[in-house]
């Protein structure tokens, strides 16, 4: 369960079931052709990167992504509803993927550690890295120190490989030290 609401499988139905409901309520594309947001995937999570690269009051990306999905009139309040509603998907996934690698943390009580994490999510989405981030020192303290570096050639490969850098740099600061 915790895994469906965060990760990015999962991330473009979240924002596809949002969408569906506000054009029920008639809060969005209004006289567009909303027909594909109704099929279950449509909305996918590469899409929601996409929306979010676009700078703030930029929405070629998300013209893209709705003229793709059979929407290519959509107006810039649309728009701007679309990047809110990624956003906060986004960031929902984040904080609650920063909140189980923080309860982790706390619970082994590793004051010094490198997480290697894998995932597309994290590779592509243009904000995800720091939304982790920021929420992970937010909730681990001043008195926790920790990276999180990208594995992309599977988590058990890149686990040895962070494993092995860090390994590294503790050599390499306590012959410093000496």
């Amino acid at each position: 369960i915790f895994e469906k609401m965060i990760s990015g499988m999962y991330m473009g139905e979240i924002v596809r079931q949002v969408l569906v409901d506000m054009v029920w309520e008639e809060l969005i594309f209004v006289d567009q052709n909303t027909d594909s947001l109704f099929e279950a995937g449509a909305f996918k999570t590469k899409f929601v990167s996409k929306v979010e690269a676009d700078p703030v009051g930029d929405y070629r990306k998300c013209r893209k992504v709705m003229t793709e999905l059979g929407m290519p009139d959509v107006s810039d309040d649309d728009c701007s509803a679309v990047r809110y509603i990624c956003e906060l998907v986004s960031r929902r996934a984040g904080f609650m993927a920063a909140a189980g690698i923080t309860a982790l943390l706390k619970k082994m009580d590793y004051h010094d550690v490198v997480v290697a994490i894998d995932g597309s999510v994290l590779r592509y989405h243009p904000h995800f890295p720091n939304i982790m981030q920021s929420r992970i020192a937010q909730l681990m303290g001043v008195e926790y120190k920790f990276d999180l570096m990208l594995s992309t050639d599977g988590s058990g490969r890149g686990a040895a490989l962070v494993a092995a850098v860090l390994k590294d740099k503790q050599e390499k600061a306590a012959e410093t030290a000496a």
